[in-house]
Order: C-alpha cells, then sequence, then structure tokens
C-alpha cells in the first residue's frame, strides 16, 4: 500500500507539477548524506517521516453485515492512519531549490483528496476518499535540526505532506441466526407455560423475498406478517410437529416443520407445493 501511495505521489507531481522527469528526479530515499552526494540533477525528495493513526476520525463500536443469514459477522469502522512526508528540494544553487519547493507547495495545496486519475493500484479501490493536506502549522518534525543532524546532512527547508489511509477492520463471525428460542415460566418448581419462539422466511420460487406475507400455524390461529426482507417469526405452546400455512396474493403454501428444526423457510412454486 505505501509503495503504492508512493507512486501515486509520483504520479501527482509529474502531471499536475507539469514535473519534467528528464530535468528533475522525484524520490523517495532516505534523504541522507550518502544519498544526497549522489543525485545529479535537480531532485524533489518525499521521505515517509511518519505514520500514526488519526483519533480525531476514530469511530466506535460494531456494526453488522449479512444480518439474518448464516454468513453474518461483526466489523469495527475502519481506522484512518496519518502518513506524513518530509518534502524537500535537492538543487545545486539555492534560488533554483527555492523555486522548485514553492512549485511544489503550489501543486500540492491544489488538493484535499488525491484526485482519483492518479491513484495507484489498490487506492483506486479505496470506498472513502484519500484526504491530503500540506504545510500543516504544526508538523510532526518538531527539532528540525536535530533531525538533520541524525541524517549528517544539511539543514533543509521542508514542508510536511499528510495522507489520511483508511484500513478495514477484521471481519468477525457473528454466527447463524437465532431460529429457535424457548420460554418457560415456573411456579412453585412446577412448569406452569412454555413458548417457542420460531423464526424463518418466505421466498418465490427464484429466491427473492415475499414481503407482506401471512404466515400461519394451522389450527392455532397464531399468524405473522413476513418484513420487507421475508423474514418472520412466529410464537408457538412447544417443541413438537406443526403445520406452517404461507399466504400471498392468490399463492398458498403449506410446511410441515418439526421444533427444534435446522430451518423454517417456506418457498412458493409455480405448483404450489412445498419445497
Amino acid at each position: 500500500m505505501i509503495s503504492e501511495l508512493d507512486e501515486t505521489i509520483r504520479q501527482l507531481l509529474l502531471h499536475e507539477g507539469s514535473f519534467d522527469p528528464s530535468q528533475v528526479d522525484i524520490s523517495f530515499d532516505i534523504p541522507d548524506r550518502e544519498w544526497s552526494s549522489s543525485i545529479a540533477k535537480p531532485t524533489m525528495n518525499c521521505y515517509l517521516f511518519d505514520i500514526r493513526e488519526n483519533r480525531e476520525m476514530r469511530q466506535h463500536g460494531m456494526h453488522m453485515e449479512n444480518a439474518k443469514t448464516a454468513h453474518a459477522y461483526r466489523q469495527r469502522p475502519l481506522a484512518y492512519y496519518d502518513l506524513t512526508y518530509l518534502v524537500t528540494a535537492w538543487t545545486r544553487a539555492v534560488e533554483d531549490e527555492h523555486r522548485l519547493i514553492w512549485h511544489t507547495l503550489q501543486t500540492l495545496t491544489r488538493f484535499d483528496q488525491l484526485p482519483p486519475k492518479h491513484l495507484q493500484g489498490a487506492l483506486n479501490e479505496s470506498s472513502v476518499p484519500i484526504y491530503a493536506r500540506a504545510a500543516l502549522p504544526e508538523s510532526v518534525l518538531k527539532s528540525p535540526g536535530e533531525f538533520w543532524t541524525a541524517l549528517e546532512n544539511q539543514l533543509k527547508p521542508s514542508l510536511s505532506y499528510v495522507i489520511t489511509l483508511a484500513m478495514e477492520r477484521p471481519k468477525y463471525p457473528a454466527g447463524p441466526p437465532v431460529l429457535t428460542s424457548h420460554v418457560a415460566f415456573r411456579s412453585g418448581g412446577v412448569l406452569e407455560a412454555r413458548w417457542v419462539w420460531l423464526g424463518g422466511s418466505v421466498s418465490d420460487s427464484s429466491g427473492a423475498p415475499v414481503g407482506g406475507a401471512e404466515v400461519e400455524v394451522a389450527g392455532r390461529g397464531l399468524r405473522a406478517t413476513a418484513d420487507a426482507e421475508g423474514r418472520f417469526r412466529l410464537r408457538v405452546p412447544g417443541p413438537g410437529r406443526y403445520t406452517l400455512v404461507a399466504q400471498a396474493g392468490t399463492w398458498s403454501q403449506r410446511r410441515e416443520i418439526d421444533i427444534p428444526d435446522t430451518r423454517y423457510d417456506i418457498a412458493f412454486d409455480a405448483d404450489g407445493d412445498t419445497r
């Protein structure tokens, strides 16, 4: 991902800043003394200096995907990270160096988000914008002198360029949907009442949900209406064998069920036979 971000910045400078690669190099190497002594022509150096979480964009909680299916999973919201580049210009003449870094600043500050047409690799598949900020008032580089001393190089004017990338969190299986739940009541050690909740779905022959279908437990007067996803929930007196009847317009379907079971779904077909 970082190498693709490097290439995206390179393409941004080449195409939006009109940098001529035959006249100006764009490098992402560590700007230490050994590197600077080997450059042969004017160079813009974009050194990845720092990576840290953007806590202002942090979100909490969990969200559910594929709910009410056997493939349901929970996932925390996206995590956002700021990647800070230290951008410097390297030329023989100070005047050229100043012109080059000023032109770079003008180019980078034109975009609050990285333009999609320049995104490389997996960045091009990002579902959220990739934010960009240049020359922030508070840089992560607190002591420039110590930084350049550590690299055994001369102090250079630099600008910070911060890219905010989103990272997807792991997915955790939520388990299959609960189809049956038991509720029992006791008084003085004697079981007085017991109910079982069951859940299922109503679909047509193509597998599409049939919202609004009426589902009834035959002979019990217990009924429910399927929601827009075809899901229904019913209450019966207890475990045993029951007949479910689903109706939708002129369609009708019956299904024998045993509680507990692995599924209580009802599907309509052209002949009105239970599947």
